[in-house]
């Protein structure tokens, strides 16, 4: 019972170095592409959807959807809506919080909080202040990612299940290149 306690507080003081381990994997240099269920709940309703997450490095990631891709270049953010076939180009808003920030480690208004052992994984929970959202990351020892959950209010959240995870192996990144599309460009 001792060591339980002792390793439960050991764990807690670790939160930074957790967050650090999940960093660095997610942000490999060879890249890495992530298959993710997502389940996003506002009140009564729920949505279900899969897709692929690819990070090529520092903003440069894509998230593949089966209705639509959103494609992201440094500042510049490109939307295809594969219903309506349109490409939606449009730059970053300077203090707009996505879900990316929170996976490539540019949230600086996260607060750690505790670190619990989960069975075989470790869950970090954490707090986007200026947001009020509460959220919790399961992951690997490794650092890898098995399940992120955010919720932004009440009766509301985005869950994302970690399905598969490989380091490398990027074939969408490079590969965005919506044909026959109506351009909708926002940038000013």
């Amino acid at each position: 019972m001792l060591y339980v306690i002792l390793l439960i507080a050991g764990l807690s003081f670790q939160s930074n170095n957790w967050y650090k381990k999940f960093i660095d994997i997610v942000n490999h240099l060879d890249g890495v592409s992530i298959s993710v269920v997502i389940h996003q709940k506002q009140f009564e309703s729920t949505i279900i959807d899969t897709g692929f997450i690819e990070i090529k490095g520092k903003n440069k990631y894509i998230l593949e959807l089966q209705n639509e891709t959103v494609f992201i270049n440094d500042d510049i953010i490109k939307t295809w809506n594969k219903i309506d076939n349109q490409l939606i180009i449009d730059k970053k808003v300077e203090g707009e919080i996505t879900i990316f920030d929170l996976l490539t480690g540019d949230f600086k208004e996260l607060s750690l909080g505790k670190t619990t052992l989960v069975g075989d994984y470790v869950k970090l929970d954490f707090r986007i202040e200026s947001m009020e959202y509460d959220g919790s990351m399961i992951m690997y020892n490794s650092g890898q990612p098995k399940e992120i959950n955010i919720n932004y209010g009440y009766d509301q959240s985005v869950i994302l299940t970690v399905n598969n995870f490989k380091i490398g192996e990027l074939a969408l990144y490079d590969n965005f290149n919506p044909q026959n599309v109506e351009i909708i460009d926002l940038r000013e």
